[in-house]
C-alpha cells in the first residue's frame, strides 16, 4: 500500500488534507490520540495536554543550570485545571506537550507551527523545536512563552498548534535518535496523559564510553 501512495513521488510537497488522511489510513503516518483527529486543509490540528513543566524559581536561585549536568531536579509540574485553567504570566516559560502522538516514516518530516489566532495574542508554542525528523515517534514538545505584559490563561485540550507533513527527496537512511548521529532519542511512548520531558542536552558532553568530556 505504501508503495502506491502517489504523493511520495513529489519531493518537497506538503501533504493536503486528503493525503494526510490517506497517509494515516495506510499506516504510513502513525497517529494516536484520545479524541477524534482534526485534520485541516494542509495540516493536523494539535491540542495541549493537561500537564505543564516549568523551571522552579526557588531552585534556580540556589544554583545555575549547568549544561553538563542533568536538569530534572530543576523542574516542577503543574496539572491544568479544566475549569479555571492555568495562567501563563508575562515572559514565563513552560514546557507543554501535545495530546497527539505521531510516528513519522523515513520519507516524511514534520513542522509544528503555532496557531495564528494565538500568535496574535503573543502566545508562542515553540522557540527552536518546531522540526520533527523522519523516525520521530512521540508526543510533540511545546516550548510555551507569553510575550505580552498580561497573563494568558490556558486550558487542557485547547487547540494549540498544527503539524505540516512534507516529503523528503528520498527515504532517510538513518532515522531520528540513531546513535551514529550523536542525537538523543527521548523515550516518548503514547500516553493519554503525557508529561513534558526535560532537556537531556547534558548528554552531548558524554563520549562513546559514557565519560563526561569537555
Amino acid at each position: 500500500m505504501v508503495e502506491e501512495l502517489h504523493f511520495l513521488k513529489y519531493p518537497g510537497a506538503v501533504l493536503s488534507r486528503p493525503d494526510i488522511k490517506l497517509a494515516i489510513d495506510s499506516g504510513l503516518i502513525e497517529i494516536k490520540a484520545p479524541c477524534a483527529l482534526d485534520i485541516q486543509p494542509a495540516s493536523l490540528e494539535l491540542h495541549l495536554a493537561r500537564t505543564l513543566a516549568f523551571i522552579s524559581r526557588g531552585r534556580v536561585r540556589e544554583a545555575a543550570i549547568d549544561l553538563k549536568k542533568p536538569v530534572e531536579d530543576f523542574y516542577d509540574y503543574e496539572v491544568i485545571d479544566p475549569v479555571r485553567g492555568h495562567a501563563i504570566h508575562p515572559r514565563e516559560f513552560f514546557l507543554g506537550v501535545t495530546r497527539e502522538w505521531i510516528g513519522f516514516p523515513a520519507q516524511l518530516i514534520g513542522n509544528l507551527d503555532g496557531k495564528s489566532s494565538l500568535g496574535r495574542l503573543g502566545f508562542v508554542v515553540h522557540a527552536t523545536a518546531g522540526f520533527f525528523d523522519p523516525g520521530f515517534r512521540g508526543h510533540g514538545t511545546l516550548e510555551i512563552t507569553n510575550l505580552t505584559e498580561r497573563p494568558i490563561i490556558v486550558y487542557p485540550n485547547m487547540p494549540v498548534g498544527q503539524m505540516r507533513f512534507s516529503i523528503l527527496s528520498s527515504p532517510a537512511d538513518v532515522l531520528y535518535g540513531d546513535p551514529s548521529l550523536g542525537s538523543k532519542r527521548y523515550s516518548n511512548e503514547y500516553s493519554e496523559d503525557p508529561r513534558p520531558i526535560p532537556s537531556e542536552y547534558w548528554k552531548n558532553f558524554i563520549n562513546g564510553n559514557g565519560v563526561l568530556h569537555g
